[in-house]
């Protein structure tokens, strides 16, 4: 019951790109196709997980037994550069329309605070290594989720009619407080 409580608040509840703004940058960088915010949000479930766990395993096993658990967030960001470098180079051996767009999107995922920001709420939270894992797949999918419902707005934005002064990036910053007031919604429910 724990783990579906975790999963769903993840992904809708405390959403991490609309509750905390982890990640907001994503909004104006791969929002433009719905096909670009799959993939986009994909590779950010696909990183989260990997170096996820690789960074709680580390922590776990290696930085608590040392009394080394400051070094977690430079162990993370070495964790999540490696994988991120593993992913290019995997990508590589790809034909070239896949591989440029995984190219375009990894040195932006470097970058993505809901990678790190959901390494660290494992740690502060004392989660469970199988509980680690369903928060980090489950704040990776409410991630794509979210990607997803926003190039569906911005292209609906795109024709729509407007002020000018709206257009753009004003717009797209209302529609995000639109829906995080929508999110928080999902508080406070109980099974």
């Amino acid at each position: 019951m724990e783990a579906i409580l975790i999963v769903l608040a993840a992904i809708l509840a405390d959403n991490l790109l609309l509750s905390r703004l982890f990640g907001v940058e994503s909004f104006f960088t791969a929002t433009e196709k719905p096909s670009g915010a799959a993939l986009y949000g994909g590779l950010v479930t696909c990183v989260c997980v990997l170096s996820g766990t690789t960074v709680i395993l580390l922590h776990k096993f290696v930085l608590e037994p040392l009394k080394l658990q400051y070094f977690v967030t430079f162990v993370s960001v070495v964790v999540i550069t490696a994988f991120i470098c593993a992913i290019r180079l995997i990508s590589s051996k790809a034909s070239g329309k896949e591989h440029n767009a995984v190219a375009f999107a990894l040195p932006v995922i470097s970058g993505n605070c809901i990678v790190l920001g959901s390494i660290l709420i494992c740690i502060e939270n004392s989660f469970s290594i199988l509980m680690s894992v369903l928060f980090l797949l489950a704040a990776g999918v409410g991630f794509t989720f979210v990607m997803l419902v926003f190039s569906s707005i911005q292209k609906r934005l795109e024709n729509s009619d407007m002020a000018d002064s709206f257009r753009g990036i004003p717009i797209l910053l209302i529609s995000c407080a639109i829906a995080a007031m929508a999110f928080s919604g999902f508080y406070g429910l109980s099974f």
